[in-house]
């Protein structure tokens, strides 16, 4: 690896700003943060024609932060995941309740519009993604390798602070831009979350469009830190999990004046598969894929079933902590 700036200080404090709710308080990071891109001191950052891969700390995988070492050229396939935040329906049977599912067999939502998107970006088997221990100055070895990883904006604030419409709408919450394994993924919002994540057939894009899309995503993430406030919706100004994602596809890609036009669709997560396909971006509309299927082994794992009991329990007490302490202020 390159001479670069001194490691970034993974115990560095992050505070809302003025003007949030939750103004002063600090951010936790623990989980959810952006990237820091490795670069040679006093340099502006960029990501050069001819670089062959990407150094950055602070991607998550396993539940802690590894330094990645992303093949530029190594992307094989990218595809659109969204997942919907709104209940499940269901419906009366014989049995009990069961699923209302569509004629995809994909579950129903009591929200349909109210929706997460995040971007998965396949590698090639001889080009996979290292990851080294982030504290370590040992870099020889890499701890893991893998094959998938996953781009998604999220929204963050306190401790105990889960996501609202309410601070979404009000810049309460600060930008995430994060970047872990498609593995870490499935464990948060398929295991823990009992969230139904679909996927797109691959994106229609050329090798070079791929690398651009790869490198513009680490570029914001980086550039983004932990700065940017979370809008879900503005004029002007919307920061959210679906505007970004599409603004730097809107970057790479060069549209014909169909697409072009549709491309004006990105602000408000309603419907991504939608704005996929005004873009000329859906190569088959009949398709939704669920990710779970790909990961069942995993899903059922003994260790994994294990981690997310483990994952309950300290979720519950840090919400009970963040309730008491604001019954506390009150």
């Amino acid at each position: 690896m390159a001479d670069v700036d001194a490691p970034v200080n993974p115990e560095a404090k992050h505070v809302l700003p003025p003007g949030s709710r939750y103004a002063g308080q600090e951010v936790d990071v623990s989980s959810r943060r952006s990237i820091s891109i490795q670069h040679d001191a006093g340099d502006d950052l960029t990501l050069t024609a001819d670089a062959a891969h990407c150094c950055v700390d602070f991607f998550y995988h396993e539940g802690r932060y590894w330094r990645a070492k992303i093949p530029l050229d190594g992307v094989s396939e990218i595809f659109g995941q969204v997942f919907n935040f709104s209940k499940v329906k269901t419906s009366k049977a014989k049995s009990g309740r069961e699923i209302v599912t569509d004629q995809h067999g994909i579950p129903r939502h009591t929200i349909p519009i109210l929706n997460h998107l995040q971007c998965r970006f396949s590698f090639r088997v001889d080009q996979p993604v290292e990851l080294y221990p982030q504290e370590s100055p040992d870099q020889s070895t890499p701890a893991h390798r893998v094959d998938a990883i996953v781009y998604s904006l999220e929204a963050v604030g306190p401790s105990g602070v889960t996501f609202s419409i309410r601070d979404g709408m009000a810049g309460n919450l600060i930008s995430a831009h994060r970047v872990m394994s498609l593995q870490e993924m499935v464990f948060e919002r398929i295991v823990v979350e009992n969230q139904y994540v679909t996927e797109s057939p691959p994106l229609p894009l050329n090798d070079r469009e791929k690398r651009a899309l790869l490198v513009k995503s680490l570029l914001r993430s980086h550039r983004a830190g932990m700065g940017q406030r979370y809008y879900l919706y503005r004029v002007c100004g919307t920061n959210n999990c679906t505007s970004n994602p599409f603004q730097i596809l809107d970057e790479v890609v060069d549209y014909r004046w169909l697409p072009r036009i549709g491309s004006m669709l990105y602000r408000l997560p309603l419907s991504p598969r939608l704005y996929l396909r005004v873009r000329g971006m859906d190569s088959d509309p009949q398709v939704r894929k669920l990710v779970r299927h790909e990961f069942e082994d995993f899903i059922n794992d003994k260790q994994t079933r294990q981690r997310k009991r483990q994952r309950v329990k300290q979720q519950t007490a840090i919400r009970r902590a963040a309730r008491a302490a604001a019954a506390g202020d009150s």
